[in-house]
C-alpha cells in the first residue's frame, strides 16, 4: 500500500528551498527527514536539513552542490530532478499545512508497518506473545513520540504558570509528592516529576526497606506507584508491606507464628492494603525498553504516578550483543532519566555499590562510588547514599547535627546530590522487625 504524497512532498523541499521563514516554519512542524517516503525527495530534504543545520544559505545551486559533495545526487535524481522539485511550487504560506499532510501520512505508513509486523508475530508458534506485544506497544509509543512535535512553548505563559505553582503553594508545602518521612522531605522536598533519584548502598544497608516504606507511604495517600522488583518477589514484598501496616514482625509473618491478635491485625492490614493503588513486576529479566513500555501502561491505564527500580544493576541491557556492564549500566541510567522526562514523573532507582566501600573507615558511600557504574552519578538528579552502622558492628552513638542518634537502630542517609537544592546528612530509624524506614523521632 502507497501512502507517500509526492506532490506534497515535492510543494514542500521546493518551499524549504525558496523562502528561508518557509524552511524555518518547515523545520519547526517536521519531526524528522524520515516522513519524506519518496528516497529521493528524503534525501534532498536531508541536504537542506545539513545546510540549515550548518547556518549555509539553502537554494537550488547549494542544495545539488551538497548532494554532490556527499556523493548522492544521482541517488537523489540528479540535477534535472532536484530542479524539477525546486520550480513545483504553487504558492508560498502553504508550507504549515503540507508538512502536517506529510506527518499524518508517515503515521499511517509507519503504522501499517507495525501492523503487519503484529499480525506476522501472532502467526508464529516460535513467537513469545508477551514480548511480542510489548515490542509492538513500545514502537507505537516511540513513532508518536518521534512524529508529533509540540508547537514552541509561549515563554510568557510558562513564566506565568510557573509563579503560580509558587504562589498558590501554602506556607509548609513540599515541591513534589511527599515521602511520608519528614526529614526526608525536609531534605529533599518530596519526589519530583521528571527527576530521577537513585540510592546507592552496599547490601543490607536496607535499601529495599526503605523502598517498601516509601511505596506504602505514597499509597496510602492515593499516589499511584509502581514498582520493578528484580530481587525480591511479589509475595516478599507484600509481606514486608503487610508487616509495616500491620505491625507485625515481618519473620512472624513468614513463619506463621501468629496468634488471633496477629491474624486479627493482618486481616484489617490486608483489607486496607487492597485499595492501595501499587501495581508490581518481579519478573526477573527486564530492559530499559520492557520497562519503558510496562510503565507507559501503568501510567496510562492505572494513573500510576511514581516509578521505583530495586535494583538497576539487575537490569539487562537492550542490546544482547552488549557485553560491556559499564556501557550497560550507562545506557540502564540514561534509559531511566529519559523515562522520568518523557512520562512526567518521578523514578526512584535503587544502585549496588562496590566492595570498596566496605575498605574505608566509616564504612559511609561516597558519589564517588558510583563514578564505577556507568553514568549513574551523571544523570541521577538526586543521589542519596546509606549506611547502617550496627550493621558493622559499630556500638554507642553517632553526631548528626547537634544531636547523638544510637547505631543499634540508626540508618544514615546522605543525600550528596541534589541538582535543584542542597546537600545534607539525616538519621532515620530502621525497624528491623518491621523491615521498615521512619523518622528518628
Amino acid at each position: 500500500m502507497n501512502f507517500s504524497n509526492d506532490q506534497v512532498e515535492k510543494q514542500v523541499l521546493s518551499g524549504m528551498m525558496l523562502s528561508a521563514e518557509d524552511r524555518l516554519a518547515a523545520f519547526a512542524i517536521i519531526p524528522t527527514t524520515e516522513i519524506f517516503l519518496n528516497p529521493q525527495n528524503k534525501l534532498i530534504a536531508r541536504a537542506i536539513e545539513a545546510q540549515q543545520l550548518a547556518g549555509e544559505e539553502v537554494d537550488l545551486m547549494t542544495v545539488v552542490a551538497t548532494l554532490k559533495r556527499s556523493g548522492l545526487l544521482k541517488d537523489a535524481g540528479g540535477s534535472a530532478y532536484v530542479s524539477k522539485v525546486f520550480a513545483s511550487l504553487e504558492s508560498l504560506g502553504k508550507i504549515e499545512i503540507h508538512c502536517r499532510i506529510l506527518i499524518e501520512q508517515y503515521l499511517k505508513h509507519r503504522a501499517f508497518i507495525i501492523a503487519h509486523e503484529m499480525l506476522q508475530g501472532a502467526q508464529s508458534d516460535q513467537m513469545d506473545i508477551f514480548d511480542h506485544l510489548a515490542k509492538i506497544q513500545f514502537q507505537a509509543d516511540k513513532l508518536l513520540s518521534e512524529a508529533i512535535v509540540k508547537d514552541d512553548d509561549n515563554f510568557s505563559a510558562s513564566v506565568e504558570e510557573t509563579e503560580k505553582s509558587w504562589l498558590n503553594k501554602s506556607d509548609k508545602a513540599i515541591a513534589g509528592y511527599s515521602t511520608g518521612i519528614g526529614r526526608l522531605d525536609a531534605i529533599c522536598g518530596g519526589f519530583t516529576n521528571g527527576e530521577l533519584t537513585v540510592i546507592g548502598a552496599r547490601p543490607g544497608q536496607g535499601k529495599s526497606a526503605l523502598v517498601v516504606s516509601l511505596v506504602r507511604n505514597l499509597a496510602k495517600q492515593g499516589i499511584g506507584c509502581g514498582l520493578f522488583s528484580l530481587e525480591m518477589s511479589k509475595h516478599e514484598l507484600i509481606q514486608r508491606l503487610a508487616a509495616q501496616e500491620s505491625q507485625i514482625f515481618a519473620f512472624k509473618i513468614k513463619q506463621g507464628h501468629l496468634n488471633e491478635l496477629d491474624k486479627s491485625s493482618l486481616r484489617s492490614a490486608v483489607q486496607s492494603m487492597k485499595a492501595w493503588p501499587i501495581k508490581i513486576f518481579d519478573s526477573g529479566a527486564m530492559d530499559i525498553r520492557k520497562l519503558k513500555t510496562r510503565a507507559t501502561m501503568w501510567k496510562r491505564k492505572y494513573g500510576i504516578q511514581v516509578i521505583f527500580i530495586d535494583y538497576l544493576q539487575l537490569m539487562d541491557s537492550s542490546n544482547p550483543k552488549e557485553t560491556n556492564r559499564v556501557n550497560v549500566i550507562s545506557e540502564i541510567s540514561r534509559g531511566l532519566k529519559v523515562l522520568a522526562r518523557e512520562l512526567n514523573m518521578p523514578v526512584i532507582a535503587l544502585s549496588q555499590l562496590s566492595r570498596r566501600v566496605d575498605e574505608r573507615p566509616d564504612k559511609m558511600p561516597q558519589l564517588s562510588d558510583l563514578r564505577e557504574s556507568g553514568s549513574i552519578e551523571q544523570d541521577a538528579d538526586v543521589v542519596w547514599m546509606m549506611m547502617r552502622p550496627a550493621y558493622y558492628g559499630k556500638e554507642g552513638t553517632t553526631k548528626i547535627g547537634e544531636r547523638e542518634f544510637y547505631n543499634e537502630d540508626l540508618c544514615i542517609i546522605d543525600q550528596c546530590k541534589m541538582r535543584s537544592g542542597s546537600t545534607g546528612i539525616i538519621p532515620l530509624k530502621f525497624d528491623a522487625p518491621l523491615m521498615r524506614l521512619r523518622d528518628y523521632d
